[in-house]
């Protein structure tokens, strides 16, 4: 039985909304860097913050390789409030020190 073109647009449509509101639902920004269930989404985006921040070409940290050291390097230049944190978010500092800590197992 073949559908009708009226059926194949409703049905599209419905994806596309499906989609769509899926979409916006990741995308929405929300992030919690508390200890109660925001652990991943502070680890993701210091993950990001690092990377688009303060390693990518142009930024403060721009062809440098990070280790432990160096992770411990930057946890201390954001403490002390030094040119990285013009660069970021209150969000986006606390993000990266749990990243760079998780990371490379400090504390």
């Amino acid at each position: 039985m073949p559908l009708s073109s009226k059926t194949v647009y409703k049905t599209l449509f419905s994806a596309f909304l499906l989609i769509g509101g899926i979409h916006s639902s990741f995308a929405s920004g929300s992030y919690n860097t508390g200890s109660s269930g925001g652990g991943e989404q502070a680890y993701n985006l210091g993950k990001a913050a690092v990377y688009k921040k303060l390693l990518c070409s142009g930024c403060p940290l721009a062809g440098q390789d990070v280790d432990s050291t160096k992770a411990v390097e930057i946890i201390q230049m954001l403490n002390d409030k030094k040119e990285l944190t013009a660069k970021l978010t209150e969000t986006e500092t606390e993000g990266v020190m749990v990243y760079l800590k998780r990371r490379y197992e400090l504390n």
